[in-house]
């Protein structure tokens, strides 16, 4: 059967024919404009709805002690579902919760819905109160911050069988199916294209930490434990650096060998005792090949923009709820939804 007639037949039958190959990276991220930016969201909006989402899944995560590698997966699934879905059709919210759910899965550190459910309407009554404040995060309400805190403990458990619970839950499955239909159904690759996975080898193979050595007196013993002690520092720098790049689409358009790459460049400028050769060629050439210099640029830069203080995208993402972009109406818990009065 050709291709032609398999979509004949799935539309005879009602089906939905799903695209299951694998595209680990697209090359023309940049290039190619995205579904949001065809409908006419400018890209500094954009960009603020995506750090949106991915802060939302890592307090998430945090919150339902997950581990890190769960974390980078539901951002890799955000990052890859908006490449193909608008944000004027798919709220943020929705799309992070069924994000969750699915990295859960895939990772195998399964959550009960209850308590995914719990951890995002946790986070959604922190956000909200914060709705009105202004970028520089002062509060343009009555509330102070202690009156806030005194609000939220104030408020009741989200009972399961209740209407609003019941939002929460169809807001979730629905994003779920939404996502396994954009992304394929085709999620196991995912785990195992994460720029961590690449830090702690590519660290060894550098000798970052002083692979070997020693002997002597007692003072080069000191002096071999400062070593590794800032060679520790480095690597976990590094680490924070592949967690900030989890809040971009940078595994969207780069190989994660290259993302890890510029994450121990970014480290070891940090770190002044740690001295990476770059003659007779950069050192990442063993690992990424040759010609990649500009892509690791454009990979530092967008990075260290997320650790910007002074952008107020960046401080109105972390703490502050962002309405959706959804032009058929309210999302299930925008400012005009049933949800706002009663969460």
């Amino acid at each position: 059967m050709t291709a032609e007639e398999a979509t004949d037949a799935a539309d005879f039958v009602g089906c939905v024919v799903v695209d299951r190959t694998v595209h680990a990276t697209l090359p023309n991220r940049r290039r190619d404009p995205t579904p949001s930016a065809i409908d006419g969201i400018p890209p500094s909006i954009e960009r603020l709805h995506r750090l949106h989402g991915t802060s939302l899944l890592l307090d998430a995560s945090t919150l339902l002690g997950l581990p890190p590698s769960v974390y980078a997966t539901s951002t890799t699934i955000f990052h890859r579902f908006y490449r193909r879905n608008s944000l004027s059709t798919h709220d943020v919210w929705s799309v992070s919760m069924g994000c969750m759910l699915l990295a859960t899965k895939v990772e195998e550190e399964c959550r009960a819905i209850r308590s995914i459910i719990a951890t995002f309407v946790h986070l959604y009554r922190r956000r909200r109160l914060r709705y009105d404040d202004d970028d520089d995060g002062a509060s343009s309400t009555s509330l102070t911050n202690d009156e806030k805190e005194n609000h939220l403990r104030s408020v009741r458990p989200m009972p399961a069988s209740g209407p609003a619970y019941a939002e929460w839950r169809d807001a979730m499955v629905r994003a779920e199916g939404d996502i396994l239909v954009a992304l394929g159904f085709t999620l196991h690759w995912m785990p195992d294209n994460h720029p961590h996975r690449f830090i702690l080898y590519f660290a060894r193979v550098l000798e970052i930490g002083g692979g070997g050595g020693g002997g002597g007196g007692g003072g080069r013993e000191d002096d071999d434990d400062d070593d590794d002690d800032a060679a520790c520092r480095c690597v976990q720098v590094a680490w924070n650096y592949c967690n900030d790049s989890c809040r971009t689409d940078l595994c969207v358009g780069y190989d994660p060998e290259v993302i890890a790459c510029a994450a121990i460049l970014m480290a070891s400028h940090d770190h002044d005792d740690v001295d990476l050769p770059l003659t007779p060629r950069p050192w990442w050439e063993a690992f990424v090949g040759p010609g990649r210099s500009a892509d690791m640029s454009t990979i530092c830069n967008e990075i260290l923009s997320i650790g910007d203080g002074t952008d107020a995208d960046n401080r109105r993402s972390r703490r502050a709820y962002v309405p959706s972009l959804l032009t058929d109406g309210p999302s299930f818990n925008d400012p005009d939804s049933y949800l706002w009065s009663v969460s």
